[in-house]
């Protein structure tokens, strides 16, 4: 599996990956590994959905000379919906794919770039309605619109910059993902911020015991936006120790 993480490891931070309900990730009702293939994971899982159960299969290859045989033990489960997960520079075509993102991990003593050490960290581990505020103007002002963090898994980093509130993170401390992200009001992008919420989203992550951090992010469009080209250049320039493109086929 990938680097730091067991099959074991990436089922239980795949099962709480699942509460941000994205297009490869969802609350599950069940996962199982079905087969470990010529290095070629391949897993089952039943969503649930409204109520619903529905059935997935992930098929995993990190390594780029193993993507078509992934891509070969996938087309098998037409019935399914289908995800798959291999290096974010494998020249995938997108005829066949109809939603797209990337994963990014981290071993947690990973060197990035340099943070700006002007940046003050203050870590919340509770807040109340002034601090949603707080933060809901950073996400309107980063990516346009809010999403609340959620009292029982996130520690919320809360970065200022001459004592004014500018940037923001969920780390959730259930599987060490940063949940939607890193952001910092656009005024102030480029002067190293977010890197110092990563260096600290990194710390935590290190004192906690995790070997790795994570973050993932859904592609607004097959092609990818501005906004995700941005976010893409951010975490590949603080050298994530795995890039991978997450595809659902159609």
């Amino acid at each position: 599996m990938f680097k730091n993480m067991t099959i074991g490891n990436f089922v239980s931070w795949y099962i709480e990956l699942g509460k941000l309900m994205i297009f490869w990730a969802k609350r599950v009702k069940d996962i199982w590994l079905v087969d470990e293939i010529d290095g070629v994971f391949t897993i089952g899982v039943d969503w649930l959905i409204r109520r619903r159960i529905r059935k997935a299969v992930i098929a995993i290859a990190e390594e780029a000379d193993k993507v078509e045989k992934a891509l070969t033990i996938i087309h098998e489960y037409e019935d399914l919906t289908r995800i798959l997960i291999i290096p974010e520079d494998y020249p995938l075509g997108l005829d066949t794919v109809d939603a797209r993102g990337i994963l990014y991990l981290w071993d947690v003593n990973s060197k990035i770039l340099k943070p700006n050490i002007d940046v003050r960290i203050e870590i919340l581990k509770s807040w109340n309605n002034r601090y949603i505020k707080v933060f809901e103007g950073i996400h309107r002002k980063s990516w346009g619109f809010f999403i609340p963090p959620r009292p029982d898994d996130h520690v919320v980093l809360l970065g200022y910059l001459n004592d004014e509130p500018v940037a923001l993170a969920y780390l959730n401390v259930n599987n060490f993902n940063i949940d939607y992200g890193i952001h910092v009001v656009r005024q102030y992008w480029r002067k190293r911020i977010g890197t110092r919420l990563l260096s600290e989203a990194l710390r935590i992550a290190r004192g906690k015991g995790s070997k790795y951090l994570s973050v993932v992010r859904v592609f607004r469009s097959l092609k990818g936006t501005a906004g995700d080209r941005r976010a893409v250049g951010f975490y590949r320039a603080n050298n994530p120790s795995v890039k991978m493109a997450v595809y659902r086929l159609e």
